[in-house]
């Protein structure tokens, strides 16, 4: 029973990540009709302007760069792809760099000059096609005047690890650099451009995915200076002066709805964690599950959300509710993790910890939790699988489930286990897929 559930769960993964892959994301969202790119209804006439360009930064730059050399074909001038090291890939007209993740490093920095310096040339009658995936915020990074990479390195590190809120580390991070919060669109005006975006943020805001660098900001150096109150953040003295600067007014806010930089931006959501679990559910229901999509807003303590699992599959386990048997529950979204230990793991391994611990006492029952980037944190490892035998298996190799989770040492328990999910880099990141399989006895 518990390889067959192991075997639906990987099918199950395996259907939600190719939902999702950025090239079939793109081929969706632009068909081009002679000179024509239509784009949700809306016509693009490519005869209009004197060069078409490209730049692609995030996890999944590579496969959405290919998927619009493709498409534009010899319509497309030049472009830039930035990825994730280890991430890269050749491409036709489009110049490939990798860089940092998930924490920004020199080659970010770079990454951010090259990407400045390619729009300082374009002009009023050029189209400049963005490709934003997820992970694009720590991949091209331009640090505003004064502020160092490792000033934002530090405080970003910090931050994660006292559970801060995605909008909360977007808020930091727009206004120490000069790429996101609307910045890119900044440096592309006068041209005219079109943001594709394939989201890794719950809820999908645009303005929080690869931290808005084509969009209208709604964050603030007030809001800025809240987040350092209430986490009693040490800031550098070049953070603190741009930061005194800002509430001043010395230095100017990032671009707001209104600002003459929008006027010739357009955005398109070409894929997220809805469209996975979409997909993740018919082939569920294939398999002989019956199937329910519980949320794809998922958030909160990783841990904490396992226990909420665990009660739904308990409650399957026990009274076969709220689906008949055999159940998968299916549910996405990004939850965090407090760091209180000292050891090595991700937001999914961390929940499937918990849950092994909570469903000790119960047989046929499975959760899988996986980033569909392939990564799982710090990890090189998607995630892992975590069953009523999860605590047992520890045991018998002399680790006690409970110490590893205190200590936020879950991958190398999973590691003894062997219960870790491998997928490689999958090209894309929609956040993570949650699955909770309950079979009959």
């Amino acid at each position: 029973m518990a390889e067959k559930m192991r075997n639906d769960a990987n099918s199950i993964l395996s259907e939600a990540i190719s939902a999702v892959d950025p090239s079939a994301c793109i081929y969706r969202a632009m068909n081009k009709d002679g000179k024509n790119i239509i784009i949700n209804n809306r016509s693009y006439d490519l005869s209009r302007y004197n060069n078409i360009y490209a730049v692609a930064f995030g996890k999944a730059a590579i496969s959405m760069s290919k998927a619009i050399e493709d498409i534009l074909g010899d319509s497309l001038t030049d472009g830039i792809a930035v990825t994730k090291h280890g991430f890269g890939g050749s491409l036709v007209k489009m110049k490939v760099y990798e860089s940092g993740h998930p924490m920004p490093d020199e080659h970010s920095v770079a990454a951010g000059k090259i990407v400045h310096s390619f729009l300082e040339r374009t002009g009023e009658k050029d189209l400049i096609f963005f490709l934003i995936s997820g992970g694009g915020s720590a991949l091209i990074t331009l640090p505003r005047k004064g502020v160092a990479i490792t000033d934002i390195v530090k405080l970003t590190d910090y931050l994660t690890r006292a559970g801060a809120t995605i909008d909360e580390l977007n808020t930091i991070r727009k206004h120490l650099c000069s790429i996101k919060g609307g910045g890119l669109a900044k440096m592309a005006y006068p041209s005219e451009s079109v943001s594709l975006i394939l989201s890794d943020v719950v809820g999908d805001p645009l303005d929080v995915i690869a931290s808005g660098p084509t969009v209208p900001d709604t964050s603030t150096f007030s809001e800025f200076n809240e987040i350092v109150e209430r986490y009693d953040l040490k800031l550098s003295p070049a953070v603190s002066g741009l930061l005194e600067d800002g509430l001043e007014g010395v230095i100017e806010e990032t671009p707001k709805l209104g600002a003459t930089v929008f006027e010739k931006t357009s955005h398109y959501l070409v894929g997220n964690n809805a469209l996975a679990l979409q997909e993740a559910q018919k082939k569920a229901s294939e398999l002989g599950y019956n199937t329910m999509v519980l949320s794809s807003s998922i958030v909160g303590e990783a841990r904490e959300v396992a226990k909420v699992f665990a009660s739904i599959a308990r409650e399957e386990r026990l009274r076969g509710t709220p689906l008949p048997l055999p159940a998968c529950i299916l549910a996405g979204g990004e939850t965090t993790v407090t760091m209180k230990g000292k050891g090595l793991g991700g937001r999914c391994q961390e929940m499937a910890l918990s849950f092994g611990i909570e469903v000790s006492d119960l047989e046929g029952v499975l959760l899988l939790a996986a980033g569909t980037d392939g990564n799982d944190g710090t990890t090189d490892h998607a995630g892992a699988f975590a069953d009523g035998d999860t605590v047992q298996r520890g045991k018998n190799l002399q680790i006690d489930a409970r110490h590893e989770l205190y200590d936020n040492n879950s991958y190398v328990f999973f590691k003894e286990t062997g219960d870790l999910i491998t997928t490689g880099p999958t090209g894309t990141n929609v956040m993570d897929i949650y699955m909770v399989l309950v079979d009959r006895f």
